[in-house]
């Protein structure tokens, strides 16, 4: 890996003690949830995942995130990889990235995968990734109401 880029203002670390309004901005800035939308799937989002690696800067906002779903021994599954637009560039997500994938290696996790949409290639490549080959990501869109229980 490349030395660690990041502007020395910037604190990491792994937790999922963010505050909420904060984490909803980042997600409304990446387009995940629209302006007008409470997310009250936020709180379980957060809590659910096996961890969440954060950025913060020096008055404790947050910059930036990753979370990590897992079973905690073998597979994990990064996603939500984002920052602030006026922080991008900066080499904070792949630190978020990478802080990630060191903290489940220390469980044990060796199957560490994330799907990336087109031109993040060099974000993931950065934090240590590889493409796989010889695997096809598949995407099932089921709508939950639509299905039985």
């Amino acid at each position: 890996m490349d030395p660690d880029p990041r502007p020395p203002q910037v604190t990491f670390a792994v937790t999922k003690d963010l505050p909420r309004a904060e984490v909803l901005a980042l997600y409304r800035a990446a387009g995940w949830f629209a302006q007008d939308d409470p997310a009250p799937q936020l709180d379980a989002m957060i809590a659910n995942s096996f961890a969440v690696s954060a950025a913060f800067d020096p008055a404790g906002r947050l910059l930036g995130m990753a979370r990590a779903l897992s079973d905690g021994v073998s597979d994990a599954y990064i996603l939500d990889v984002v920052v602030r637009p006026d922080h991008r560039r900066q080499g904070i997500g792949r630190r978020l990235v990478s802080a990630l994938a060191e903290h489940l290696a220390t469980f044990g996790i060796d199957w560490i995968v994330c799907i990336g949409v087109p031109g993040t290639e060099s974000l993931y490549k950065s934090a240590g990734g590889e493409p796989m080959t010889g695997h096809t990501p598949f995407r099932f869109a089921l709508k939950p109401w639509e299905v039985a229980p």
